[in-house]
């Protein structure tokens, strides 16, 4: 997270605005459920007639378009900020391939690159829009109701704060194996697409030697090994999410058998509890929306790792080398017995070369490359 923070400014907006208005979607959700537990205290326990809830009804009207409106602002605004994050991140990442150069490149496979580029790139669209925001919500909405019931029913208050913890301890345990897959996936699919482009590349030669048909079967290897991976990680991530939604419901259930002990009882009125009982679901809402955006997570932060490694790569520097200053009028450009070999290569690119490029002309080297 520090890494897309310190390589990409917007990042840090993005994510703020959508965290606030995130947290005005559960302001808005909590109006809504007071308004509710209201009109039905009073319609099904005192008897009311549609005159006497109708300004209830209408504000409770007004905070679900409130609500809708916001969440409507929540997801462009998360959307927008992806797309301007992993533009900014592959004109970043195409800039720095282009200055470390052929040097850097030879070392590296094409197609390896080209999926971080394109696929890894994307995939942090989920990671950014999806999963971030949803880290700071975890912790801000459960506690931003937890709050607002206390007074109500500090009982309850602090049974949602008790249970809350176990989902985001399952979910680490549960998902901390499924993320060793991911890494491993994500390196698959790296592989799968380094001998996919070194095979199209190479075909030409494959053909002329025959060897086109051991190359074929190479790359069915990988993609077989990749398939397997994949449905290795949905297999984790669909039990992760079976666990994270059984223990919610049992958490649920576990407030709603308190407050219907002291419903009964006389200890408690029913439009408290009837409130209670309305905010619990959202109260852990935001920690299963976590379990459900960790498995993208977990994808973008695998491919982040390599996107970063990238960027931080240092530009090697050639001693000595200054940047020119302005001359005024015309320049012609003269090279003699210039020469140049890439660092960590034997054999010089250019050798004894001597030209004049005169102020005012264009000049075309043509021959194979």
């Amino acid at each position: 997270m520090d890494s897309l923070f310190r390589q990409v400014r917007s990042a840090r907006v993005s994510l703020g605005a959508t965290v606030v208005l995130g947290i005005l979607v559960a302001v808005a959700t909590i109006a809504q459920m007071v308004f509710l537990s209201k009109v039905v205290d009073r319609v099904f326990l005192r008897g009311a007639n549609l005159e006497g809830v109708s300004t209830l009804l209408l504000s409770m009207l007004g905070a679900v378009v409130v609500r809708a409106g916001l969440l409507w602002l929540r997801e462009i605004t998360a959307q927008q900020g992806a797309v301007r994050v992993k533009s900014e991140l592959r004109e970043r990442l195409f800039a720095r391939v282009l200055r470390l150069g052929p040097a850097y490149t030879r070392g590296e496979r094409t197609g390896e690159l080209a999926t971080t580029a394109t696929e890894g790139v994307e995939k942090l669209e989920a990671y950014i829009s999806r999963y971030l925001p949803q880290v700071f919500l975890s912790a801000l909405v459960p506690l931003l109701i937890a709050l607002y019931v206390l007074p109500l029913d500090w009982s309850s208050s602090v049974l949602l704060l008790i249970t809350a913890p176990v989902i985001p301890i399952l979910m680490v345990l549960v998902g901390s194996y499924a993320e060793e897959h991911l890494e491993r996936q994500w390196s698959a699919l790296s592989r799968l697409g380094a001998s996919f482009v070194d095979a199209l590349q190479g075909l030409p030669t494959l053909k002329v030697f025959g060897r086109s048909a051991e190359e074929r079967e190479k790359i069915e290897a990988a993609s077989e090994e990749f398939r397997e991976r994949t449905m290795k990680v949905l297999r984790y991530a669909f039990i992760s999410g079976f666990v994270l939604e059984f223990m919610t419901a049992m958490a649920i259930a576990l407030v709603a058998v308190s407050l219907g002990i002291r419903l009964v009882s006389g200890d408690m009125p029913f439009e408290v509890a009837f409130l209670v009982l309305l905010l619990a679901p959202e109260f852990y809402k935001p920690l299963r929306e976590l379990g459900v955006h960790r498995h993208a997570g977990m994808e973008g932060k695998a491919a982040a790792e390599r996107i970063f490694e990238i960027l931080e790569t240092s530009v090697p520097v050639r001693a000595g080398a200054e940047a020119p200053g302005q001359l005024p009028g015309e320049l012609t450009i003269k090279f003699s017995s210039v020469g140049y070999t890439y660092p960590g290569n034997e054999h010089g690119a250019l050798s004894d070369l001597t030209l004049t490029l005169p102020a005012g002309t264009r000049t075309a080297l043509v021959g194979r490359s």
